[in-house]
Protein backbone atom coordinates (compact mmCIF):
# COMPACT_ATOMS: atom_id res chain seq x y z
CA UNK A 1 0.00 0.00 0.00
CA UNK A 2 2.85 2.41 0.84
CA UNK A 3 4.25 1.99 -2.67
CA UNK A 4 1.28 4.02 -3.97
CA UNK A 5 1.84 6.91 -1.57
CA UNK A 6 3.49 10.18 -2.57
CA UNK A 7 6.67 10.65 -0.54
CA UNK A 8 6.53 13.68 1.74
CA UNK A 9 9.12 15.96 3.28
CA UNK A 10 7.53 17.68 6.26
CA UNK A 11 9.25 21.01 6.92
CA UNK A 12 8.60 22.77 10.22
CA UNK A 13 10.24 26.18 10.71
CA UNK A 14 10.96 26.80 14.37
CA UNK A 15 12.23 29.68 16.44
CA UNK A 16 12.06 29.26 20.23
CA UNK A 17 9.10 26.90 19.86
CA UNK A 18 9.85 24.38 22.60
CA UNK A 19 6.50 25.05 24.31
CA UNK A 20 4.51 23.81 21.28
CA UNK A 21 6.92 21.77 19.15
CA UNK A 22 6.54 18.50 21.04
CA UNK A 23 2.78 18.42 20.51
CA UNK A 24 3.20 19.28 16.83
CA UNK A 25 5.79 16.58 16.19
CA UNK A 26 3.88 13.94 18.11
CA UNK A 27 0.83 14.56 15.92
CA UNK A 28 2.86 14.27 12.69
CA UNK A 29 5.32 11.44 13.40
CA UNK A 30 3.05 8.40 13.94
CA UNK A 31 1.54 8.68 10.47
CA UNK A 32 4.77 9.04 8.48
CA UNK A 33 5.66 6.26 6.07
CA UNK A 34 9.16 4.89 5.49
CA UNK A 35 9.37 7.12 2.39
CA UNK A 36 8.62 10.33 4.32
CA UNK A 37 11.04 12.57 6.18
CA UNK A 38 10.62 15.07 9.01
CA UNK A 39 12.72 18.24 8.93
CA UNK A 40 12.81 21.02 11.50
CA UNK A 41 14.41 24.16 10.08
CA UNK A 42 15.71 26.00 13.11
CA UNK A 43 15.79 29.78 12.84
CA UNK A 44 18.21 30.59 15.64
CA UNK A 45 16.40 29.08 18.63
CA UNK A 46 17.89 29.51 22.09
CA UNK A 47 15.29 27.64 24.14
CA UNK A 48 16.19 24.03 23.41
CA UNK A 49 13.95 23.63 20.35
CA UNK A 50 16.75 22.05 18.32
CA UNK A 51 17.50 19.45 20.96
CA UNK A 52 13.82 18.69 21.50
CA UNK A 53 13.18 18.19 17.80
CA UNK A 54 16.18 15.90 17.47
CA UNK A 55 15.11 13.79 20.42
CA UNK A 56 11.71 13.30 18.79
CA UNK A 57 13.17 11.97 15.55
CA UNK A 58 13.30 15.07 13.39
CA UNK A 59 16.25 15.98 11.23
CA UNK A 60 17.29 19.43 12.43
CA UNK A 61 18.95 21.86 10.05
CA UNK A 62 19.98 25.45 10.83
CA UNK A 63 18.64 28.28 8.71
CA UNK A 64 21.75 29.58 6.98
CA UNK A 65 19.74 31.90 4.76
CA UNK A 66 17.89 35.10 5.56
CA UNK A 67 16.35 34.96 9.06
CA UNK A 68 12.59 34.64 9.28
CA UNK A 69 9.82 32.17 8.57
CA UNK A 70 10.18 32.36 4.78
CA UNK A 71 13.93 31.84 4.91
CA UNK A 72 13.62 28.89 7.30
CA UNK A 73 10.98 27.22 5.11
CA UNK A 74 13.14 27.69 2.03
CA UNK A 75 16.13 26.19 3.85
CA UNK A 76 14.09 23.14 4.81
CA UNK A 77 12.75 22.75 1.28
CA UNK A 78 16.27 22.85 -0.15
CA UNK A 79 17.12 19.82 1.99
CA UNK A 80 13.89 17.99 1.13
CA UNK A 81 13.96 14.81 -0.94
CA UNK A 82 10.26 13.92 -1.01
CA UNK A 83 8.02 14.28 -4.04
CA UNK A 84 6.00 16.87 -2.13
CA UNK A 85 6.90 19.30 0.65
CA UNK A 86 4.43 19.77 3.49
CA UNK A 87 4.98 22.97 5.45
CA UNK A 88 3.63 22.85 9.00
CA UNK A 89 3.96 25.65 11.54
CA UNK A 90 5.59 24.91 14.87
CA UNK A 91 2.31 25.69 16.67
CA UNK A 92 -0.07 23.83 14.34
CA UNK A 93 -1.29 20.37 15.42
CA UNK A 94 -2.41 18.09 12.62
CA UNK A 95 -5.54 15.94 13.17
CA UNK A 96 -5.53 12.16 13.28
CA UNK A 97 -5.67 10.74 9.78
CA UNK A 98 -3.92 13.74 8.24
CA UNK A 99 -1.61 11.57 6.10
CA UNK A 100 -4.49 9.63 4.53
CA UNK A 101 -6.54 12.79 3.94
CA UNK A 102 -3.61 14.62 2.39
CA UNK A 103 -2.85 11.69 0.09
CA UNK A 104 -6.47 11.61 -1.10
CA UNK A 105 -6.14 15.30 -2.00
CA UNK A 106 -2.81 14.81 -3.80
CA UNK A 107 -4.35 11.96 -5.81
CA UNK A 108 -6.82 14.45 -7.30
CA UNK A 109 -3.98 16.08 -9.21
CA UNK A 110 -3.56 19.61 -7.80
CA UNK A 111 -0.28 21.51 -7.59
CA UNK A 112 -0.74 22.18 -3.87
CA UNK A 113 -3.09 21.36 -1.00
CA UNK A 114 -4.29 23.69 1.77
CA UNK A 115 -5.71 22.56 5.12
CA UNK A 116 -7.95 24.70 7.36
CA UNK A 117 -7.90 25.87 10.95
CA UNK A 118 -10.06 23.97 13.41
CA UNK A 119 -13.10 25.87 14.73
CA UNK A 120 -11.82 25.04 18.22
CA UNK A 121 -9.24 27.17 20.02
CA UNK A 122 -6.91 26.64 22.96
CA UNK A 123 -7.23 28.62 26.19
CA UNK A 124 -10.34 30.46 27.25
CA UNK A 125 -9.94 34.02 25.98
CA UNK A 126 -12.14 35.53 23.31
CA UNK A 127 -9.32 36.92 21.14
CA UNK A 128 -7.80 33.49 20.48
CA UNK A 129 -11.19 32.02 19.61
CA UNK A 130 -11.95 34.97 17.32
CA UNK A 131 -8.68 34.60 15.40
CA UNK A 132 -9.10 30.86 14.84
CA UNK A 133 -12.82 30.88 14.13
CA UNK A 134 -12.48 33.82 11.73
CA UNK A 135 -10.15 31.75 9.53
CA UNK A 136 -12.24 28.60 9.91
CA UNK A 137 -15.37 30.52 8.87
CA UNK A 138 -13.53 32.07 5.91
CA UNK A 139 -12.27 28.68 4.72
CA UNK A 140 -15.57 26.86 5.08
CA UNK A 141 -18.26 29.51 4.49
CA UNK A 142 -16.86 32.47 2.58
CA UNK A 143 -14.69 30.58 0.12
CA UNK A 144 -16.99 29.00 -2.46
CA UNK A 145 -14.53 27.23 -4.76
CA UNK A 146 -12.63 24.03 -4.03
CA UNK A 147 -9.58 25.69 -5.59
CA UNK A 148 -8.30 28.84 -3.91
CA UNK A 149 -6.04 31.71 -4.88
CA UNK A 150 -4.16 32.00 -1.56
CA UNK A 151 -2.50 29.74 0.94
CA UNK A 152 -1.62 29.57 4.62
CA UNK A 153 1.65 27.91 5.53
CA UNK A 154 0.40 26.51 8.85
CA UNK A 155 -0.38 23.32 6.86
CA UNK A 156 0.38 23.66 3.17
CA UNK A 157 1.64 20.94 0.83
CA UNK A 158 3.13 21.60 -2.59
CA UNK A 159 4.88 19.67 -5.32
CA UNK A 160 8.59 19.96 -4.50
CA UNK A 161 9.78 20.51 -8.07
CA UNK A 162 7.20 23.22 -8.67
CA UNK A 163 8.12 24.93 -5.40
CA UNK A 164 11.74 25.09 -6.49
CA UNK A 165 10.89 26.22 -10.00
CA UNK A 166 8.95 29.15 -8.53
CA UNK A 167 11.88 30.13 -6.31
CA UNK A 168 10.23 29.29 -2.99
CA UNK A 169 8.96 31.94 -0.60
CA UNK A 170 10.13 35.54 -0.97
CA UNK A 171 12.41 35.87 2.07
CA UNK A 172 12.58 39.65 1.63
CA UNK A 173 9.10 39.82 3.16
CA UNK A 174 9.62 40.55 6.87
CA UNK A 175 8.16 38.31 9.57
CA UNK A 176 5.35 35.86 8.97
CA UNK A 177 2.95 38.06 7.00
CA UNK A 178 2.19 37.71 3.28
CA UNK A 179 4.99 35.44 2.06
CA UNK A 180 2.37 32.72 1.61
CA UNK A 181 -0.03 34.95 -0.36
CA UNK A 182 2.85 36.04 -2.59
CA UNK A 183 3.87 32.45 -3.29
CA UNK A 184 0.28 31.38 -3.97
CA UNK A 185 -0.14 34.21 -6.47
CA UNK A 186 3.00 33.13 -8.32
CA UNK A 187 1.86 29.50 -8.28
CA UNK A 188 -1.59 30.26 -9.67
CA UNK A 189 -0.08 32.75 -12.12
CA UNK A 190 2.01 29.88 -13.49
CA UNK A 191 -1.15 27.82 -14.00
CA UNK A 192 -1.01 25.80 -10.78
CA UNK A 193 -4.04 24.90 -8.68
CA UNK A 194 -4.34 24.93 -4.89
CA UNK A 195 -6.92 22.45 -3.59
CA UNK A 196 -8.69 23.40 -0.35
CA UNK A 197 -9.03 20.31 1.88
CA UNK A 198 -11.57 21.30 4.51
CA UNK A 199 -11.57 17.98 6.36
CA UNK A 200 -7.96 18.49 7.49
CA UNK A 201 -8.69 20.71 10.50
CA UNK A 202 -5.51 21.91 12.20
CA UNK A 203 -5.50 23.05 15.82
CA UNK A 204 -3.62 26.33 16.30
CA UNK A 205 -1.82 26.49 19.65
CA UNK A 206 -1.02 30.19 19.67
CA UNK A 207 -2.90 32.36 22.16
CA UNK A 208 -3.69 36.05 21.71
CA UNK A 209 -4.70 38.92 23.92
CA UNK A 210 -6.86 41.56 22.25
CA UNK A 211 -3.91 43.96 22.04
CA UNK A 212 -1.69 41.26 20.49
CA UNK A 213 -4.41 40.40 18.00
CA UNK A 214 -4.96 44.01 16.96
CA UNK A 215 -1.21 44.51 16.56
CA UNK A 216 -1.06 41.38 14.39
CA UNK A 217 -4.01 42.50 12.27
CA UNK A 218 -2.50 45.97 11.77
CA UNK A 219 0.80 44.49 10.62
CA UNK A 220 -0.96 42.05 8.28
CA UNK A 221 -3.11 44.74 6.65
CA UNK A 222 -0.11 47.00 6.04
CA UNK A 223 1.81 44.07 4.56
CA UNK A 224 -1.12 43.13 2.29
CA UNK A 225 -1.31 46.66 0.91
CA UNK A 226 2.43 46.79 0.22
CA UNK A 227 2.20 43.38 -1.43
CA UNK A 228 -0.69 44.41 -3.68
CA UNK A 229 1.14 47.57 -4.74
CA UNK A 230 4.32 45.73 -5.77
CA UNK A 231 2.64 42.84 -7.62
CA UNK A 232 3.72 42.24 -11.22
CA UNK A 233 2.17 40.51 -14.22
CA UNK A 234 3.61 37.14 -13.20
CA UNK A 235 1.20 36.91 -10.30
CA UNK A 236 -2.24 35.33 -10.42
CA UNK A 237 -5.33 36.87 -8.92
CA UNK A 238 -4.76 38.35 -5.46
CA UNK A 239 -6.21 36.82 -2.31
CA UNK A 240 -7.49 38.36 0.93
CA UNK A 241 -7.22 35.99 3.91
CA UNK A 242 -6.81 33.23 1.28
CA UNK A 243 -10.16 34.13 -0.34
CA UNK A 244 -10.89 36.11 -3.46
CA UNK A 245 -11.68 39.80 -2.86
CA UNK A 246 -15.28 39.17 -3.93
CA UNK A 247 -15.62 36.47 -1.27
CA UNK A 248 -14.40 38.91 1.38
CA UNK A 249 -16.86 41.64 0.37
CA UNK A 250 -18.71 41.44 3.74
CA UNK A 251 -15.47 42.27 5.51
CA UNK A 252 -14.54 45.14 3.22
CA UNK A 253 -18.02 46.68 3.30
CA UNK A 254 -18.08 46.16 7.06
CA UNK A 255 -14.85 48.15 7.37
CA UNK A 256 -16.41 50.96 5.34
CA UNK A 257 -19.59 50.74 7.43
CA UNK A 258 -17.64 51.23 10.67
CA UNK A 259 -16.18 54.50 9.44
CA UNK A 260 -19.50 55.64 7.95
CA UNK A 261 -21.12 55.11 11.37
CA UNK A 262 -18.26 56.97 13.07
CA UNK A 263 -18.58 59.86 10.62
CA UNK A 264 -22.31 60.01 11.32
CA UNK A 265 -21.66 60.26 15.06
CA UNK A 266 -19.22 63.11 14.42
CA UNK A 267 -21.82 64.91 12.31
CA UNK A 268 -24.41 64.51 15.06
CA UNK A 269 -21.92 65.81 17.63
CA UNK A 270 -21.60 68.90 15.43
CA UNK A 271 -25.34 69.45 15.81
CA UNK A 272 -26.47 68.15 12.43
CA UNK A 273 -29.36 65.73 12.79
CA UNK A 274 -28.90 64.05 9.43
CA UNK A 275 -25.80 62.38 10.85
CA UNK A 276 -28.12 59.81 12.35
CA UNK A 277 -28.84 58.45 8.88
CA UNK A 278 -25.13 58.01 8.20
CA UNK A 279 -24.73 56.19 11.50
CA UNK A 280 -27.73 53.99 10.82
CA UNK A 281 -26.52 53.17 7.30
CA UNK A 282 -23.08 52.27 8.62
CA UNK A 283 -24.54 50.07 11.37
CA UNK A 284 -26.83 48.26 8.93
CA UNK A 285 -23.91 47.64 6.57
CA UNK A 286 -21.83 46.10 9.36
CA UNK A 287 -24.67 43.97 10.70
CA UNK A 288 -25.71 42.72 7.26
CA UNK A 289 -22.19 41.62 6.43
CA UNK A 290 -21.30 40.08 9.76
CA UNK A 291 -24.55 38.50 10.97
CA UNK A 292 -23.72 35.07 9.57
CA UNK A 293 -20.27 35.07 11.16
CA UNK A 294 -21.66 36.28 14.48
CA UNK A 295 -24.35 33.62 14.58
CA UNK A 296 -21.88 30.85 13.74
CA UNK A 297 -19.40 32.16 16.32
CA UNK A 298 -21.98 32.01 19.10
CA UNK A 299 -23.32 28.63 18.00
CA UNK A 300 -19.81 27.13 17.99
CA UNK A 301 -18.18 28.93 20.89
CA UNK A 302 -21.13 29.69 23.18
CA UNK A 303 -20.31 32.43 25.70
CA UNK A 304 -16.75 32.60 24.41
CA UNK A 305 -18.06 32.98 20.88
CA UNK A 306 -20.43 35.74 22.02
CA UNK A 307 -17.55 37.66 23.57
CA UNK A 308 -15.53 37.11 20.42
CA UNK A 309 -18.04 38.76 18.08
CA UNK A 310 -17.42 42.15 19.71
CA UNK A 311 -13.80 41.95 18.55
CA UNK A 312 -15.18 42.24 15.02
CA UNK A 313 -15.80 45.96 15.59
CA UNK A 314 -12.22 47.13 16.34
CA UNK A 315 -10.91 44.61 13.81
CA UNK A 316 -13.04 46.14 11.05
CA UNK A 317 -12.26 49.67 12.23
CA UNK A 318 -8.50 49.24 11.83
CA UNK A 319 -8.70 48.02 8.21
CA UNK A 320 -8.89 51.50 6.66
CA UNK A 321 -6.19 53.26 8.74
CA UNK A 322 -3.84 50.27 8.44
CA UNK A 323 -4.36 50.21 4.67
CA UNK A 324 -3.68 53.97 4.49
CA UNK A 325 -0.54 53.43 6.55
CA UNK A 326 0.66 50.85 4.03
CA UNK A 327 -0.13 53.19 1.14
CA UNK A 328 1.82 56.03 2.75
CA UNK A 329 4.78 53.70 3.31
CA UNK A 330 4.74 52.74 -0.37
CA UNK A 331 4.58 56.39 -1.47
CA UNK A 332 7.62 57.01 0.70
CA UNK A 333 9.49 54.29 -1.18
CA UNK A 334 9.03 51.22 0.98
CA UNK A 335 8.29 47.99 -0.93
CA UNK A 336 8.38 45.44 1.90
Amino acid sequence: MEENLTSLSIVIPARNSSHTLKQVLEAISPELTRHDELIVADDGSTDGSKELAGSLGARVIPNSGRPGAAGARNEGAREASGDWVLFVDSDAVAPKGWRRMLQSAIDQGPSAVQAVYSPQAVGGDAATFYKNFYYYYTFTRRIRDRHITGCGTFFFAVDRNLFRELGGFDDRIPGATVEDADFAARLTGAGGKILLKTDIEVLHLRCYTISQLMSYEWKMMRSKVLYLLRRDTGHGRPSVSMARPSEMLPVMTGAAGMWLAAAGLAVMAAGLRWGIWMTAAGAVTVIAGQAGFWFSSIRTGGWRGFRAIWITLPDLALVLPAALSGLISRIRGRKY
